[in-house]
């Protein structure tokens, strides 16, 4: 096949759309063409928003104030809340007129508490937060023919240290002890990345969840964990090379989910449950 060709068929993937993939394909297909609402709810992940512009702004600038996090908290959390809606990604819908002040006190106290984390495991070395990359996967095509694809997104924190071994740390705002559980795929798949970017796998990957009792949580992965989330990345490209998308096949969820009005399950039906015109007979 020529280079054109090759091209024409690369995918582009991130651990958020692989996993939305593996939820509702069809929900995947409509986010990929930009069909997300812009009235979609984004509360109830903004906090983690602020926290990790804040750790991002701090680790970027010149000097590492004490306080400093803590100080951004304000302009910060008003920022993200005016960029999201301006760009369409969502609207934050406070739960009650309190909510806003108790998300900016909650946000204080976790950057309160990252502060003489990053001082004691970040600062010392080289780093680099809100690390965007894209990076080129080797996979069998559907006919078995070699095929590039590339892997996409960003890490919250690379760090380098003197032997010029790595460590992937994604920043968490949870009080749940339970959410690493969700996290170790993510993990995994950036664990993958470093390993194309560098020739090497990072020495470890982890969560740093100050809110929790256990304020940083690293992993160590095997082979199998990571030939694991190959086979989900190629699943995904197969997938999207067949064409296949489709409403999953229970309704759990779908209320809140941010392209119902463009799902082929929903379509002509208004914000109610009853469809639009409804028959005179």
């Amino acid at each position: 096949m020529s280079e054109d060709g090759l091209a024409a068929r690369e995918v582009k993937i991130s651990w958020s759309m692989l996993r939305v993939h593996e939820e509702c394909t069809e929900k995947a297909y409509l986010r990929s063409r930009g069909m997300k609402s812009p009235v979609t709810d984004i509360r109830p992940y903004f906090r983690g928003t602020v926290v990790d512009r804040c750790m991002r702004d701090w680790l970027c600038a010149e000097d590492q104030e004490p306080g400093g996090m803590a100080a951004m908290v304000d302009e910060v959390l008003d920022r993200e809340e005016e960029s999201a809606r301006e760009s369409g990604d969502g609207v934050v819908r406070w739960k009650s007129p309190a909510d806003r002040d108790e998300s900016r006190a909650w946000c204080r106290e976790l950057v309160t508490r990252l502060e003489p984390i990053l001082r004691r495991c970040v600062l010392p070395f080289d780093y680099e937060p809100a690390l965007r990359f894209s990076v080129p996967l080797r996979v069998p095509y559907l006919d078995d023919s070699p095929q590039r694809v590339w892997l996409r997104g960003e890490m919250d924190l690379l760090v380098r240290d003197s032997q010029a071994r790595h460590a992937v740390w994604d920043l968490k705002a949870t009080e749940n002890t339970d959410y690493w559980r969700k996290c170790v795929g993510q993990l995994v798949f950036y664990d993958i990345v470093v390993r194309v970017m560098t020739g090497a796998h990072p020495v470890g990957c982890g969560l740093i969840q100050p809110m929790c009792p256990e304020q940083m949580l690293p992993f160590v992965f095997t082979q199998q964990q990571r030939s694991e989330v190959v086979q989900r990345i190629l699943g995904y490209c197969r997938s999207v090379w067949r064409g296949e998308h489709r409403p999953k096949e229970g309704t759990a969820g779908c209320s809140f989910c941010e392209v119902r009005h463009a799902c082929p399950r929903y379509a002509g039906q208004g914000r109610g449950r009853v469809a639009w015109p409804v028959s005179a007979a």
